[in-house]
């Protein structure tokens, strides 16, 4: 499950939550009750190990 972050519009609180891809987003500040919307950040996605790229680090064998 994904965790979406939200910001409050009323007391710019900021706050993340996990959920489903399928459930609704949330609407209403638990802290003030104003107005929320999906905080829109970057990601941490990470391929590591070889054979993503011709450069990764693969062994190079000699004859």
């Amino acid at each position: 499950m994904p965790v979406y972050e939200y910001q409050c519009e009323k007391c710019k609180e900021t706050f993340e939550y996990l959920q489903k891809v399928s459930d609704p987003a949330l609407e209403t500040c638990e802290k003030c009750g104003g107005k929320i919307s999906k905080a829109f950040t970057s990601m941490n996605f990470h391929l590591y190990g070889p054979g993503f790229y011709s450069t990764d680090n693969k062994k190079k064998y000699l004859k």
